[in-house]
């Protein structure tokens, strides 16, 4: 093999090892019909660090513990694919069913807080457009007496990579046009340099936090709307099992879960209630449907 080179061959065994030692520090399965994405996601970094085989890298990560280079191989390895307000009716929801109930409570000083949390938050679109959608829902409504500062915006990513590049709040023109209308655009982003930059209010509005799904949610709290979307599928069925009976005892008594635009039913079935809108099916703790 040429060294240097940027790709290097994977066979089964080392495949396998690798595969292995992702899911022990992530929780992720990799299946065997995409082991291409170790060959072409690790081997430059495979090869920056003087190794010529996955089973001699993989040897030096098991004899040598090194949680930087386990680190990298994380943020190399990780999917991050998100875009603004995905999946449309989501946001109906949030803003038709779920939001006032939670705003009157603020009024009514039933309740000190919202919390909500972005659970795989990637490069920030997701939890960057429900702070959009709460301080857009409060202006067009005329809601005076309730405002972003009443709402904790949480969003934590395996990847520290990720973190970083959501923590800035730039992001490139490709990036703007994934599901970002006019309407926010307009309002919440300043074009410069050939970046979009968003409202500092917004970016100020989230705490971000690089977390392990695997790890205890305990130290995080508890969170009126959780926003688990399109990672559990990339989890074992035992790891999935367990995240979701974290999620629920993460929630509060009218606490919602979001999963993404795929069904769960029966992750879900023994201690949510599965409510539909539209085409979208999310969670409550079963007797709190919202």
């Amino acid at each position: 093999m040429d060294t240097k080179s940027l790709f290097c061959s994977i066979n089964e065994d080392e495949f396998i090892l690798f595969r292995d030692y992702i899911a022990e520090k992530s929780g992720v399965i990799i299946p065997p019909e995409k082991a291409y994405l170790i060959e072409t996601k690790l081997s430059k970094l495979m090869l920056d660090a003087g190794f010529e085989s996955f089973k001699e890298f993989h040897n030096y990560l098991v004899t040598n513990p090194d949680p930087h280079m386990a680190e990298r191989i994380i943020n190399t390895i990780t999917i991050n694919e998100t875009l603004w307000f995905r999946d449309p009716t989501l946001w109906k929801v949030l803003e038709e069913l779920i939001l006032p109930g939670f705003v009157e409570e603020l009024q009514q000083r039933r309740k000190a807080r919202v919390r909500i949390w972005s659970a795989a938050a990637s490069t920030g679109q997701e939890i960057y457009s429900a702070v959009m959608c709460v301080d857009n829902y409060l202006k067009r409504n005329r809601i005076t007496d309730v405002s972003l500062s009443d709402f904790d915006f949480f969003a934590t990513d395996i990847s520290s990579n990720v973190i970083g590049i959501a923590k800035k709040g730039r992001y490139d023109k490709i990036s703007i046009m994934r599901g970002l209308n006019d309407h926010y655009r307009s309002i919440y982003f300043i074009n410069e340099d050939s970046a979009w930059d968003i409202d500092p209010k917004i970016i100020q509005a989230v705490k971000f936090e690089r977390f392990n799904l695997q790890d205890s949610f305990r130290s995080l709290g508890l969170f009126d709307i959780i926003l688990c979307r399109y990672v559990l599928i990339y989890f074992s069925d035992e790891s999935k099992r367990e995240i979701v009976e974290k999620i629920r005892d993460s929630l509060t008594d009218r606490g919602v879960v979001f999963t993404g635009n795929y069904v769960l039913y029966e992750l879900f079935k023994q201690d949510f209630d599965a409510n539909h809108y539209e085409n979208l099916t999310y969670y409550t703790k079963k007797g709190k449907a919202v």
